[in-house]
């Protein structure tokens, strides 16, 4: 734009800063006291324990040094004389664009003559477009194409670039060839975006204080809506929004002092604005500075009563929600009830359509760059060459995703006249996401192909095929959930705003009356209008969950549904060094298939179908797996509950060895599989015998004719792991059932039976072949049988149990303190593609 002077004098200064000092009077207080809550939060977090997981699949590389180079090239530059020139051009990892005199003077470490953050920018390549752009940035002309720009005519190449930034000057660079018009573009395109959203994605206390402080800002002025300037740091964000104020008044009195040369009056506007901007932002910063200082000073005098009354104040707050709560849930849910949910499938519709096409984009883009590495690359001598082709893989170029992504704008055209929303955000955001799921899969497929040749037996063309199919499906996975946490926010600030807006009449003038709920000493760390909002947002949530659950039961877009077992983790039981620990590579279970457990048909009545309690996996026509647990007695018909559907949400089937799979008609083979349950009361397995034994039963009334048609007699064993061989009785005495049981009045032979579990891990380890032939696995050799009886679970509502006192060390007594790990032996039935892409996670053979 030149060098044009402004007409910023001291008076013009002057009044800019007043209008400054007097907007942050009323900005401090909000700050102050979000502060506050923010440090509150993150104090609670910390006594809590409560930190946010990584539920991501694939790798995540080291983020880059602020100073590491992402482009350096000779570009043609328009300078402030208005003339092209050959400058060396840089762009770092910190997002910003240095302009070097000449790369003999980058070489030397001189500084940059021009160092430009993009923030804000819109970046475009055609004269048209630029001059349409400043038509509207620029009051005084309108319609007028002069000498602004840089001239076509004496460009040094046919692909220029026009960076427009807003309150600020312009530049201007050019190409000689599409391909690096393209590549500079690229670069640049990512610096404007992590300039505009990486401070804002920061979870310190300032930058929640910030955010939070902004909006209620705004809200106070009646500002409701999303608003697309809220980009940079928080005083770029702050200034934007001051200078909106300011504008009417530089044009007034810019307008009677300008030249009549429309090109001049054009430069001398932008310079002024420019300037203005400048001295804005300074004077915000001595401000905003000051202000977390005090903050900062102010929390830690704070901080012991924090941490002191944690308690107290989250019962103070849990107090005032409920009375806000008692206000606003109705009025609130009828809203959204007639004007937010009718629109929410329809605002999925459009804002998810063009993001999955952008994902899509970018998978297919990956496969392709593998596929081609895997043609390509057949012979592990290859190295150097193929790690060339990695490192471009990694520098692909995104910029067809982005354009899919960018459909954004159009899609949502209509819905904007409904709620108001800036769809520019949304769009950086996701690109930012997209770019960065991009550089996992490649980083992560790197790695795979990294241990690939370490060792030289390996074919490195199957290894890598491998290692392709393996990231896809964690591309797949990772999509996914990146998708929906867009579009569960996307739909929350689309729609959120309308509901504020239209309750604020209603309830504004009331919330302060709320704050008579607030204990005296409490109210640094409560605020009555966070609690509300928070309750709104309470309600709308529940309603987008709801939408964002149906279309992933519908198979929407690719959505995966959120159950975790219906897909395999043991892919990244070799999950390459350096994961989240809360990644699931790094769960305690072994490189095999899991699945949710299937209930157990033993716990239906109490009893099986035969004489006899099996413990087995019965493996039948239709794959249904039969598993036996141990039984807490007969169970009711209104307690047909298993204690694996009761511990479903809390653990994995896990399939330790592989057996031949067993028919019914079989016999059962014990197969090893480790189950993790809640504690549960002392578990039994019951035991039935023959007719001749039924006169020892311990049942009540003693009429063990009442277990069922048969004569049965009911036995209890110990829910230990039993020895095989070495201690005890003589073996013969167990397969002929000879030795005696243990009587529940004798005290001896319990404490014997005592020091007899003391000796091993409290695991079921025996399986219990047919009864009826009076034949009990040769595990059970050296433990005794316990009689009980049939109902042990009702044993406290017994009349002649319930008033006898358990001896001390009970055995019972001890058991109902311990947490069971039960392992059974099951055959896993092999899972069946339903060919739905994404919903097996079954991972192909290891690489190595």
């Amino acid at each position: 734009m030149g060098t044009s002077p402004s007409l910023l004098d001291e008076n013009k200064s002057n009044y800019i800063r007043e209008q400054v000092d007097e907007k942050f009077k009323k900005f401090a207080p909000i700050y102050r006291k979000q502060y506050s809550l923010a440090y509150l939060s993150q104090i609670r977090d910390e006594l809590e324990q409560r930190k946010e997981e990584r539920t991501q699949f694939l790798k995540q590389r080291a983020p880059p040094e602020s100073g590491r180079v992402m482009y350096e090239e000779f570009v043609r530059y328009f300078d402030d004389g208005r003339k092209w020139k050959e400058r060396y051009i840089v762009m770092r990892a910190c997002n910003v664009l240095e302009c070097h005199e000449s790369y003999k003077a980058y070489v030397k470490g001189a500084p940059p003559i021009h160092r430009l953050m993009p923030t804000g920018g819109t970046i475009l390549t055609t004269e048209e477009k630029y001059m349409e752009m400043i038509d509207q940035a620029c009051p005084c002309t309108n319609n007028v194409q002069e000498d602004f720009a840089p001239p076509v005519a004496d460009m040094p190449g046919e692909y220029p670039v026009y960076l427009r930034l807003p309150y600020r000057r312009d530049s201007y660079f050019c190409f000689r060839d599409e391909n690096s018009q393209a590549e500079f573009i690229s670069v640049l395109s990512d610096c404007i975006r992590h300039q505009n959203k990486d401070f804002l994605k920061k979870k310190t206390c300032e930058v929640k204080a910030f955010l939070k402080a902004f909006q209620l800002y705004r809200q106070e002025n009646g500002q409701y809506e999303s608003w697309d300037m809220l980009i940079g740091s928080d005083v770029r964000g702050l200034a934007n929004l001051f200078m909106e104020d300011l504008m009417p008044y530089l044009e007034k009195e810019l307008q009677p002092c300008m030249k009549s040369k429309r090109a001049d009056k054009r430069r001398v506007w932008f310079a002024t604005v420019e300037a203005a901007y400048f001295l804005l932002q300074e004077h915000l910063m001595q401000r905003l500075t000051a202000l977390k200082e005090e903050c900062k000073d102010m929390v830690k005098e704070q901080e012991a009563r924090m941490r002191s009354d944690m308690d107290q104040i989250i019962s103070s707050r849990t107090f005032l929600e409920s009375k806000l709560r008692a206000m606003v849930a109705e009025p609130a849910k009828k809203y959204c009830t007639e004007q937010v949910q009718p629109y929410l499938p329809a605002v999925l519709e459009e804002v998810m359509g063009p993001i999955s096409l952008g994902f899509t984009e970018a998978r297919d883009l990956s496969e392709g760059m593998m596929e081609q590495l895997c043609q390509d690359f057949e012979d592990a001598d290859q190295r150097e060459e193929l790690q060339k082709a990695l490192f471009k893989m990694s520098k692909a170029n995104l910029q067809s995703c982005y354009d899919k992504v960018s459909g954004l704008a159009d899609h949502i055209q209509e819905l904007q006249q409904t709620f108001n929303y800036c769809i520019k955000g949304l769009a950086n955001s996701t690109e930012i996401d997209l770019k960065q799921l991009m550089e996992n899969l490649e980083y992560t497929f790197e790695l795979l192909v990294r241990k690939a040749l370490e060792d030289p037996s390996i074919n490195l063309t199957m290894a890598m095929q491998k290692a392709s199919n393996r990231v896809l499906k964690q591309f797949d996975y990772d999509s996914s959930t990146v998708r929906k946490k867009i579009l569960q926010e996307a739909l929350i600030n689309i729609t959120l705003p309308s509901i504020k807006k239209h309750l604020a009449p209603s309830f504004k003038e009331e919330l302060p009356k709320f704050e008579q709920y607030i204990f005296a000493d409490y109210s640094d760390f409560i605020n009555v209008e966070n609690v509300y909002e928070d309750i709104i947002h309470q309600i709308l949530e529940k309603d987008i969950s709801m939408v964002v659950k149906e279309a992933a039961s519908l198979k929407k877009f690719n959505l995966l549904t959120e159950s975790r077992y219906n897909f395999s983790v043991s892919s990244l039981s070799s999950s390459p060094p350096g994961s989240a620990p809360s990644s699931p590579g790094h769960l305690n279970t072994s490189p095999s298939l899991r699945m949710p457990m299937p209930p157990s048909p033993l716990l239906g009545n109490g009893m099986t179908a035969n004489k006899s309690v099996t413990v087995h996996s019965l493996k039948s026509e239709s794959s249904t797996l039969s598993q036996a647990l141990p039984v807490m007695g007969k169970i009711g018909d209104g307690e047909n509950k298993t204690l694996l559907e009761e511990s479903s949400d809390d653990g994995f089937a896990t399939a330790e060895t592989s057996t031949s799979i067993t028919s019914a008609e079989t016999k059962p083979e014990l197969i090893t599989t480790t189950i993790a349950t809640d504690v549960v009361p002392t578990p039994v397995i019951m035991v039935t015998e023959g007719t001749e034994s039924a006169g020892t039963s311990s049942s009540p009334k003693g009429d063990a004719a009442t277990f069922s048609d048969f004569a049965i007699a009911t036995r209890a064993i110990s829910p230990i792991c039993m020895k095989t061989s070495g201690s005890g009785g003589d073996p013969a005495e167990t397969e002929d059932n000879s030795k005696p049981a243990v009587s529940s009045d004798d005290p001896a032979q319990i404490k014997a039976l005592i020091r007899d579990e003391s000796t091993y891990p409290i695991a079921v380890c025996l399986s219990i072949e047919d009864a009826e032939a009076g034949d009990i696995y040769k595990e059970v050799t050296d433990k005794q049988v316990l009689d009980l009886p049939e109902k042990a679970s009702e044993t406290q509502s017994s009349p002649h149990l319930e008033e006898e006192t358990r001896p001390l060390g009970c055995v019972k007594e001890i058991r109902d303190l311990v947490t069971e790990v039960i392992e059974v032996e099951e055959v896993l039935p092999t899972c069946k593609d339903n060919g739905e892409k994404g919903q097996m996670f079954e991972e192909p053979e290891a690489i190595v």
